[in-house]
């Protein structure tokens, strides 16, 4: 990603991250999750039900773990035990992407505004935090700050607001097709990192 924002013309606005797979590498912590939790109810689960699911919103996870179980928990369930479970391992597995650290470094060298913007949940949020420097964003968006999270554009439009920056000189570095939808929609500029999805 690094050689990526070096080949970029110069950003007046912000860049604006997702967090999943863009600079944590928590989707094989997510698929271990998901295979775990539908082992408990007599399920498979493979990575190709994880790329179905990639991106959230979380109401979907939901709904297709409902379906493939055949609906054998109340709603909810599902995404319930999935946070609690994947709380655990954030904390205690996580690993960055590589050169993560580095291209965020050079973005506050730069004096380029960034925020961290991601449809999971504001504690997970704050976990992840926790394994980058203090300060290193200047703002940070769960999907418990917007009414509606990506696919809709409202996450980074909210992002680009508290950094008082133009939305269409923002640049949005996203790795699911949900997260480059909502980045468009929202007017910014976005690359798409092939990580899960081609």
């Amino acid at each position: 990603m690094i050689k990526l924002l070096r080949r970029t013309p110069k950003i007046s606005g912000a860049i604006l991250f997702d967090m999943d797979g863009t600079l944590i590498d928590s989707e094989p912590l997510w698929l271990k999750a998901e295979i775990e939790i539908m082992a408990e109810v007599d399920c498979v689960w493979d990575q190709q039900d994880q790329i179905n699911c990639l991106g959230g919103p979380a109401e979907r996870t939901e709904r297709y773990m409902q379906e493939r179980s055949k609906n054998v928990k109340p709603y909810g369930y599902f995404i319930n035990r999935l946070h609690e479970v994947m709380k655990t391992k954030i904390a205690n597995e996580l690993e960055l992407i590589p050169n993560a650290l580095e291209l965020l470094k050079e973005c506050k060298d730069s004096g380029i505004k960034t925020a961290l913007v991601t449809a999971s949940s504001g504690d997970l949020m704050r976990i992840v935090l926790r394994r980058f420097p203090p300060k290193t964003f200047d703002v940070a968006v769960s999907r418990d700050d917007v009414k509606k999270t990506k696919p809709d554009p409202e996450p980074y439009l909210l992002a680009a607001k508290q950094l008082s920056a133009d939305i269409s000189k923002c640049l949005v570095f996203e790795d699911s097709l949900t997260g480059v939808e909502s980045g468009l929609r929202s007017g910014a500029k976005v690359i798409g990192i092939p990580h899960l999805v081609q």
